[in-house]
């Protein structure tokens, strides 16, 4: 096991602008950046191919080599900009990927295909590859030799980091924790008990679990539910057309960095009815409460901006449950964002069996 720290601290000497989205996997390596750089250098964005956009851009300002980091089923997000802006064959442009790997036949489902194609991915991309080893002086000998292949070619290359290659590491400060006291699984129950016939569709990552979670709870049906267990970000496209076909009302539980992974798909949305609630924790809590940029953005005018009829913003239970009590009967797009605490059960479940789950919403629908 690596000494996040350490590697962070002889990464330092080389990265000049360090952009992603964050991974379980790097998580550590990820904080102990974070303690080591300056913040103007350091990148959360809000998808993948955003920071190849960024890493690339750094490289036509300064001519210095970007890195960029993401979980592999992140690296779809990346393959435009990878092969129509960085490539060998279009600019030439020199960068370095850092990519946590999952996967396996012991994985969740979303991840197991992923983990499966991610080397063949690459291969077709004609980006070469090297797993970084767990000995520090030949990861340290892996990462100098990556860097001088990149800078002489021009090149694209990958690091492989598989999943607890680096000790845990904690932030000893640039810590911006939101205040909020609102659980997000308490918020989620909430919701549920005033959309008792309603349609939900989960978004990535906790929220689907803590919704999961809370039906085998309450001994409640599974078939009012649907779990977009990955496909990060897309969980309100695929709610906005299932209202289209509902005659139930359809609730969307969306996360803040899902939210902004792919923001753009609310300009789609005008002119259905459905409930697209945002609990915002300002983190990406499925991997490890890694921050996003959602504690300054104003979610409400962007909704407003793109077509929801109301917009609302709450911050505490009672808030929430006079809200619901007055909009539950709407048949309108209503955009609710809800700030709740970071964090999650440790004893949290996962969904069983997702392909019955769908099968039993398919039938209730």
């Amino acid at each position: 096991m690596l000494d996040a720290l350490e590697f962070a601290k002889f990464l330092k000497e080389y990265i000049g602008i360090y952009a992603g989205v964050p991974d379980s996997s790097l998580k550590s390596l990820n904080l102990a950046l974070r303690e080591v750089m300056e913040d103007d250098n350091f990148y959360t964005t809000a998808n993948e191919g955003q920071a190849i956009a960024f890493a690339g851009a750094y490289h036509l300002a300064t001519s210095k080599i970007g890195v960029v980091y993401m979980q592999n089923s992140g690296l779809g997000n990346a393959i435009n900009p990878l092969l129509s802006f960085v490539d060998k064959k279009v600019y030439q442009i020199p960068l370095i990927m850092l990519i946590g790997m999952r996967g396996g036949e012991n994985d969740e489902p979303q991840h197991r295909k992923q983990g499966f194609v991610t080397k063949s991915i690459l291969e077709v991309c004609e980006i070469p590859y090297i797993v970084l080893s767990r000995d520090m002086e030949n990861a340290k000998k892996q990462f100098v030799e990556v860097f001088d292949n990149v800078k002489r070619n021009l090149s694209i290359i990958a690091i492989l980091i598989e999943r607890d290659a680096f000790n845990p590491f904690q932030l000893t400060h640039k810590i911006r924790e939101n205040k909020f006291s609102l659980k997000r699984e308490k918020a989620i129950s909430i919701v549920q008990d005033y959309f008792l016939e309603a349609k939900f569709i989960g978004s990535t990552g906790m929220i689907s679990r803590e919704l999961y979670d809370l039906r085998e709870y309450k001994k409640m049906r599974h078939s009012n539910d649907f779990l977009v267990v990955g496909s990060m970000g897309f969980a309100s496209s695929i709610a906005y057309i299932l209202s289209k076909y509902s005659s139930n009302q359809i609730v969307c539980l969306d996360g803040d960095g899902s939210f902004l992974m792919h923001m753009g798909c609310l300009s789609n949305f005008k002119g259905v009815a459905f409930v697209h609630i945002v609990l915002n924790n300002f983190a990406h809590d499925s991997v490890g409460g890694q921050e996003t940029n959602a504690n300054n953005i104003d979610f409400l005018k962007i909704a407003k901006g793109c077509g929801y009829q109301k917009a609302y913003k709450v911050s505490t239970e009672k808030e929430l449950k006079e809200l619901l009590a007055n909009i539950n009967y709407l048949r309108e797009l209503i955009f609710i964002e809800i700030d709740v605490a970071k964090g999650a059960r440790k004893d949290l479940g996962r969904p069983k069996n997702i392909i019955k789950l769908k099968e039993e919403f398919c039938r209730g629908f």
